[in-house]
């Protein structure tokens, strides 16, 4: 009896799943609900933005997710970079159940294997173009003079190395952007997560941004994720999913 106690703990701990040749992100039977009072009932109330959404990221590729604002997508970026946890489901990454992992392989995934880029760029002001860039680097302790080296490279990928002495306040909105993007390959993550990168320029500077975020995936073998409502944006990845009411209406 003792033994078959044991065995049975060690199964309850496991944590992954077996992956497929080239699977990245694998996502089965996601949901996320909120709950909010209702003041004039004062019952609670739950609203369900995630329904049974399942599906898989290779290496490599990049994908959009395309919905109407309020359809789930941002909320599913959320969760595939751990910033937010489902109400059900799981989130696989590389075979490892993410929300089953310990605090510290969460953050851990968060700060090096992901790249966050915003619609609003989350550039510190009171920081310069290359102290935003180089941030990420010095968080984690790395060497100095490569990582000044690292930024310059990285700018002159993104057109702004004549920029980096300047403070977002003095850049244009494509610029922030491109910032924004070589902040987010600093630590060489493998996923790059985009929600609505495009969001705040015009259509000029947005296919500009769009050319340079897809050139470096393909061309440093990054997996991205991209969520917009814009259908030429879309165009710019390699396959689209389409939410709709917080499911999944298509793939193609």
């Amino acid at each position: 009896m003792k033994t078959e106690k044991k065995t049975e703990k060690k199964t309850e701990k496991k944590t992954g799943r077996a992956t497929a040749p080239g699977e990245l992100l694998c996502v089965r039977d996601l949901y996320k609900r909120y709950a909010a009072e209702n003041n004039r009932t004062m019952k609670r109330e739950y609203s369900e933005v995630i329904r049974e959404i399942s599906l898989t990221v290779r290496e490599n590729e990049s994908v959009c997710i395309m919905g109407r604002s309020g359809c789930g997508k941002t909320t599913l970026l959320k969760i595939l970079g751990g910033l937010l946890a489902p109400t059900a489901g799981s989130v696989y990454y590389k075979g490892e159940d993410l929300f089953r992992s310990r605090r510290k392989r969460m953050e851990e995934y968060r700060r090096t294997q992901v790249g966050f880029v915003f619609q609003d760029y989350k550039l510190l002001e009171h920081l310069t173009v290359r102290d935003n860039m180089i941030l990420p680097l010095m968080l984690e302790h790395g060497d100095v003079e490569a990582s000044v080296r690292k930024v310059e490279e990285m700018a002159d990928r993104l057109q702004i190395a004549g920029r980096l002495a300047y403070y977002p306040g003095e850049l244009s909105g494509g610029e922030k952007q491109r910032a924004a993007i070589g902040r987010a390959l600093m630590n060489d993550p493998e996923l790059i997560l985009a929600d609505e990168p495009t969001g705040n320029l015009d259509e000029a500077s947005g296919r500009i941004v769009m050319e340079l975020l897809t050139g470096l995936q393909k061309e440093l073998h990054k997996t991205l994720v991209l969520v917009t409502h814009d259908r030429e944006i879309a165009d710019h990845c390699d396959r689209t999913i389409t939410i709709r009411h917080g499911r999944i209406d298509s793939l193609d």
